[in-house]
């Protein structure tokens, strides 16, 4: 099967598209064009600029997603089960989703190597926001929104029955992934703390040493999560070329507490400063929109579960940066993610919080 980019051909792009019918008839792909896409180092991520024959209507470009290309990256995807579960996302759950996605033209899946294939509809001219520079308060309010949006329509599972692809988050599926963070936490920070403030160090450790209770601590009421809600994965448009949001990489799509999904927007989002300032009203925006879609959810029990998922950006960022291959990029991205997340989950007591749980 395709399984690179460089395997791609104009007829097997003609016939993904004549299978979606997103090509006109008669029309096919005479050229394919590609260039490779910054950001997430679990999937190899490419940018198809088509020249066509024919009948016009069909798209002048593409993003087709792969398997890394770093071996490490791979056989993460591979084992940790998140290539295929965005391809289960992308087949089975997409179209229900009352926000914005990529339409799905093609995702081709081999389980006995785990190789697969997507191609996705560009969202460009959208673009992500710099996760350096951090997002504009703006955005990140357009963010939560439509994460309300999202939630808000599985709320209590709503919507999720027959999807046993979909990991819940909770005391079951949380011994794996706290004996994950206490594997790698010691690495993490034996490569990256002689460049980490004395802060992070101090919560990173500290994490790990409660870390079983907080993966226990996630209850209901549940929701569909995007599971890695960070600035690389949301593209802003203007709202007339291209849409003004929508949501991409859904290799972590989960069932648990939708708060972990708000606090890691907004704690890893925005610049340490910009966030103290503007979190209340953010963290009010967050509940309106929720109340707008019909959820009820007091505001000591939201809150709680905010505190708590402030340490799943945390938690991410550890297992994320110490299953993928070295980069500079991505260790310039994880260290920036580590000192937000970190100075959010301190800020919050979020650790004193599952101590008082004992």
């Amino acid at each position: 099967m395709i399984s690179r980019p460089d395997q791609v051909t104009p007829e097997w792009i003609t016939a993904a598209l004549r299978a979606s019918g997103a090509a006109p008839p008669g029309a096919r792909v005479t050229a394919v064009r590609g260039s490779p896409l910054p950001g997430g180092q679990l999937g190899w991520c490419v940018r198809f600029r088509l020249s066509w024959s024919g009948p016009p209507g069909g798209p002048g470009s593409l993003v087709g997603k792969f398997p890394a290309a770093d071996r490490r990256s791979r056989l993460t995807g591979v084992g940790s089960a998140v290539y295929r579960r965005e391809l289960e996302f992308y087949t089975r759950l997409a179209r229900q989703l009352p926000i914005r996605v990529p339409r799905c033209h093609l995702a081709e899946h081999d389980p006995a190597t785990g190789e697969f294939a997507v191609l996705l509809a560009d969202a460009a001219p959208a673009r992500p926001r710099d996760q350096l520079r951090g997002a504009d308060p703006a955005d990140i309010a357009l963010a939560l929104a439509e994460l309300a949006r999202l939630q808000a329509a599985f709320w209590g599972g709503t919507g999720l029955a027959g999807h046993g692809w979909l990991p819940v988050r909770g005391a079951g599926g949380g011994r794996r992934r706290a004996a994950i963070y206490q594997l790698l936490a010691g690495r993490f920070l034996t490569r990256y703390g002689p460049r980490l403030s004395p802060l992070a160090r101090r919560v990173l450790a500290g994490f790990g040493s409660r870390v079983r209770r907080w993966a226990a601590a996630e209850a209901p009421p549940f929701t569909l999560l995007h599971g890695d809600l960070r600035l690389d994965n949301l593209l802003f448009g203007d709202g007339r070329t291209a849409a003004r949001l929508t949501v991409v990489d859904w290799q972590t799509v989960a069932v648990g507490a939708g708060a972990a999904d708000a606090a890691h927007l907004i704690g890893g989002g925005l610049p340490v400063p910009v966030r103290r300032a503007h979190e209340p009203e953010l963290f009010r925006l967050y509940r309106r929109a929720l109340r707008a879609g019909g959820v009820s959810w007091p505001e000591p029990h939201c809150r709680y579960s905010y505190r708590l998922g402030s340490l799943a950006g945390l938690h991410l960022t550890v297992v994320g940066a110490m299953l993928v291959g070295p980069d500079p990029a991505g260790d310039a991205r994880f260290l920036s993610m580590a000192e937000r997340h970190a100075a959010h989950a301190a800020d919050l007591a979020a650790l004193a919080l599952l101590d008082a749980g004992r």
